[in-house]
């Protein structure tokens, strides 16, 4: 049986663009009350990671989840909207964003996510201990609000990489210390996680996105699409296919092709994006990184050091406030001296550093592998 993924659209945030594209894109997969019923409670999930000016596009647009909610109330099921950053204030997010006067003015909750709770087994999944928000467990449905953005751990991210969020706070940083260096184990973990929420529907705010170094420190993008499916990954290698992004970068992609995911198959998806030309976009930015995988094991110390790009500190960008240091799942970063230092033998990669930094003052110096490939157009 064909996933459908279902395309439009939408040129800008004005609610009436956003209600009239939401309206359009759920159309095909039988409008918004194919699925939630009245009476259900219905976890909300847009990505908030940070709480940056909206026009940095960072986060899923406040004018996007607020018109899920609508449509939600008007099916007459219950939503609340909830995620869980890994470092930063949620209270702070969501006032910034203005979904705390968006919830107030709708009378539902906005709530960060916690108390995380173990999932059932499962002879699937590759993580037997992992352990999620109870209110992603316990919701009669979810619906995934990602973002259109690169990232520069793991390429995209998009529906799958968005549910990160119902692993709560701090915990994500322990979980990239436990998957290591491996980006393709990670997105394995993404899976595992996807499979293990499950969430009903998944709609992709392409409006405005980010490419270059995202997901937080990149550059600002207009796309000008909504995208929607009922299954996440999905929807995922249809946009990688749209944004021209090899699939054999992708780790989310080399992951699920180890599990003989039906998904990646072309003719499995089925794709109504009416008046949109393919591909979406020739040009997208992407981080460029070396990958410490493809290297033999006794090069690991040589090859962290020299060969793989490694994060660097911009001195003058730099306010020392610390947030780095907090969020390494490997205890890599230490500020001595008014300076960051950087033990790149410990170092994993994960750019959680670049993630979190408020002010643009972690960059990449490319290793000799990364300019290596490059220059033979790998």
């Amino acid at each position: 049986m064909q996933d459908t993924v279902s395309l439009v659209r939408c040129p800008d945030y004005d609610k009436r663009n956003i209600r009239k594209s939401l309206d359009a894109v759920l159309e095909p997969l039988g409008g918004i009350t194919a699925f939630v019923k009245s009476g259900q409670r219905v976890l909300l999930k847009p990505n908030l990671l940070s709480p940056r000016p909206l026009e940095q596009r960072v986060v899923t647009d406040p004018v996007l989840v607020e018109a899920v909610a609508r449509m939600v109330l008007e099916a007459g099921a219950r939503p609340f909207i909830a995620d869980s950053p890994a470092l930063e204030p949620f209270a702070k997010i969501v006032k910034v964003t203005g979904l705390d006067r968006i919830a107030g003015e709708l009378g539902i909750s906005v709530r960060e996510l916690k108390d995380p709770r173990p999932i059932p087994s499962n002879r699937v999944a590759l993580f037997k201990n992992l352990e999620i928000a109870a209110d992603a467990m316990e919701a009669d449905q979810v619906i995934n609000l990602p973002k259109l953005k690169t990232h520069c751990q793991m390429l995209l991210t998009l529906g799958v990489k968005n549910l990160f969020g119902v692993i709560v706070a701090q915990r994500k940083a322990e979980w990239h210390g436990m998957v290591g260096a491996s980006r393709r184990t990670f997105a394995s973990l993404l899976l595992d996680i996807n499979q293990a929420v499950n969430p009903g529907l998944t709609i992709l705010d392409g409006v405005w996105g980010m490419e270059g170094h995202g997901p937080s420190n990149g550059r600002p993008r207009h796309f000008g699409v909504l995208a929607a499916s009922k299954n996440a990954l999905a929807l995922d290698m249809t946009m990688c296919r749209l944004l021209g992004v090899s699939l054999e970068d992708y780790p989310l992609y080399l992951a699920a092709r180890e599990r003989g995911a039906p998904e990646l198959e072309q003719d499995a998806v089925k794709v109504l994006a009416p008046g949109i030309e393919m591909p979406l976009v020739t040009d997208l930015e992407l981080p460029q990184l070396g990958s410490m995988e493809m290297l033999p094991g006794f090069l690991t110390s040589f090859s962290r050091r020299y060969l793989v790009s490694k994060p660097v500190q911009d001195k003058k960008a730099c306010r020392l406030c610390g947030k780095c240091v907090r969020i390494c799942p490997v205890n890599c970063l230490e500020i001595l001296q008014n300076r960051m230092t950087f033990d790149y033998d410990r170092c994993i990669r994960c750019y959680c550093c670049q993630e979190v930094c408020p002010e643009n003052a972690i960059s990449f110096k490319k290793g000799l592998l990364a300019k290596v490939l490059k220059g033979i157009g790998r």
